[in-house]
């Protein structure tokens, strides 16, 4: 059972990233998220809170709503132009968990310049969703599990991040996952504590 590098931690797999919806596809915003990490607050539907969502079609569109502050670092005046022309469309936020949102920024952005104002330092309120379909983390095709019994339930693993997938710290990409072969001690120990700290998000609603 391949397995991915398990000394890394899940803060070092899961990176914060912010994308905007350009109205072809969603682009990740060209900036560092520089904020420490603080999960979305979660907070109970209003009415308010329904009419401030609908302009992005967030109503109804996942389990919890939430309130999120993220800073961004933009590098240049062009990068800061090209998301600022597209700061009210919908937003799609991954935290450091793994989690997956959706969202829309609310408020004027609180913008501060640095280094002779050719960085600007974006601090942003959101508020959002999380993504109640399937987003798949992993794209990986194992090349033998093709005709396997097993290949649904394998892949299904693999999106969820409980079984390993391609891991090119190395330089060396996971083609294989052998599935007939037996489960070492240590794969049967990391796949436990894989699904226990999947539980435990679910749970806490991460």
């Amino acid at each position: 059972m391949t397995q991915q590098n398990t000394l890394l931690s899940e803060d070092s797999v899961y990176k914060k990233k912010l994308f905007y919806d350009n109205g072809i596809k969603f682009t990740e915003v060209r900036a560092k998220l520089i904020t420490e990490y603080k999960p979305p607050t979660p907070y109970l539907k209003t009415h308010v809170n329904q009419t401030l969502a609908s302009s992005a079609g967030l109503v109804q569109n996942g389990t919890s709503h939430y309130n999120a502050t993220l800073t961004l670092l933009f590098y240049s005046k062009k990068e800061y132009a090209d998301w600022l022309q597209y700061v009210g469309s919908q937003h799609r936020y991954y935290d450091e968990k793994g989690t997956v949102y959706v969202g829309i920024i609310t408020g004027e952005p609180d913008v501060t310049t640095a280094e002779m104002e050719t960085k600007y330092i974006v601090t942003i309120g959101m508020s959002l969703v999380r993504k109640q379909e399937f987003e798949y983390r992993y794209l990986t095709e194992f090349i033998d599990t093709d005709t396997h019994w097993a290949k649904k339930h394998i892949d299904e693993m693999q999106q969820i991040g409980l079984v390993a997938t391609n891991w090119e710290a190395d330089g060396e990409s996971v083609a294989y996952f052998r599935p007939d072969e037996a489960a070492t001690r240590a794969e049967s120990i990391t796949f436990l504590m894989r699904t226990y700290r999947y539980v435990d998000k679910l749970l806490r609603g991460y």
